[in-house]
């Protein structure tokens, strides 16, 4: 069989690129002459010199997204959702109040992603107990991503009716809030086009279990064998980044469409976070740290 001589990857979401550079010089340099460099370091070194990445610009005006790092609430609290303070009561507070004020001036549909089940659930029933559900209903009506895949159709056809309803109506009803989770059904494949999508907010960073021993086998791999200073942490690192990209490209599906996307976590501020989001999205991002100037910048969206 002839040596490979050239390899090309092409894919939407495919940031944070380093981390995929890494990868695939790691497991190019096994099969490369190891005589001389013994450890295939030096291989790996060698293959990343010869790697081009090329990222071109989305058919979307620039204008029409508009990317935001929200590192506080209305009340002026930092947003935290570490794994240590999302269930914090002035965090849930903070969230509550954000979600109001956001669903009260963004038309269509917005969808809400979770870093998991049992988050987007514990917040659910915190939010139905002290009453938030019911005022958030006054603007949007609220759906849940189902837990049984066979439902997610049917979930997705009364979102969408909810939402053609409202813009046809006189009623105080704007539109529809959709409860997802990263890396769930509604984060890959759903494309929540024009009015279904407005706004699609991330509530915390959607880290892997660092406890998963599969996870932390994979990470003293990368740091045994990789070229990479800290190769570990950085493909930790790159896999909450990829699951935040895959979800936040679902309500951009056209060059004509336009949509708020909100990232709401002060860590999502620093600038090796920003620096994985994709090209097109991070040229755009800003970070907000008052409220009220992020909501005046939302009101100039088109609507």
């Amino acid at each position: 069989m002839a040596e490979l001589q050239s390899l090309i990857l092409a894919g939407g979401t495919m940031q944070p690129i380093s981390e995929l550079e890494q990868q695939l010089s790691l497991e190019g340099s096994k099969d490369m002459d190891s005589e001389k460099k013994s450890d295939g370091r030096e291989n790996q070194e060698d293959l990343m010199d010869r790697m081009l990445a090329f990222s071109c610009g989305h058919v979307v005006p620039a204008e029409n997204i508009l990317p935001m790092v929200l590192m506080n609430g209305p009340s002026g609290k930092a947003l935290n959702f570490s794994f240590g303070m999302r269930k914090n009561p002035e965090m849930i507070n903070e969230l509550s109040r954000t979600l109001l004020n956001l669903c009260n001036i963004i038309p269509g549909g917005v969808i809400v992603f979770f870093p998991s089940y049992d988050y987007e659930s514990y917040v659910y029933n915190l939010l139905e107990k002290n009453g938030v559900l019911t005022k958030l209903e006054v603007k949007k009506k609220i759906f849940r991503e189902p837990k049984k895949s066979s439902d997610v159709d049917k979930v997705l056809d009364s979102y969408a009716s909810c939402i053609k309803n409202a813009s046809s109506s006189t009623s105080k009803i704007t539109g529809a809030i959709l409860l997802s989770v990263v890396g769930g059904k509604m984060s890959e494949g759903i494309n929540f086009s024009n009015d279904l999508g407005r706004c699609v907010i991330m509530v915390g960073m959607p880290y892997a279990n660092i406890q998963s021993a599969e996870l932390k086998e994979k990470m003293a791999f990368l740091d045994a064998h990789s070229s990479t200073p800290s190769a570990g942490q950085r493909y930790y690192e790159s896999l909450c980044m990829k699951a935040v990209n895959q979800s936040i490209g679902r309500c951009i599906r056209h060059k004509g469409d336009y949509a708020a996307m909100i990232l709401l976590d002060n860590r999502y501020g620093r600038p090796q976070t920003i620096a994985a989001l994709p090209s097109w999205i991070q040229t755009s991002t800003t970070v907000q740290s008052s409220f009220g100037a992020a909501v005046a910048s939302i009101r100039k969206v088109r609507n």
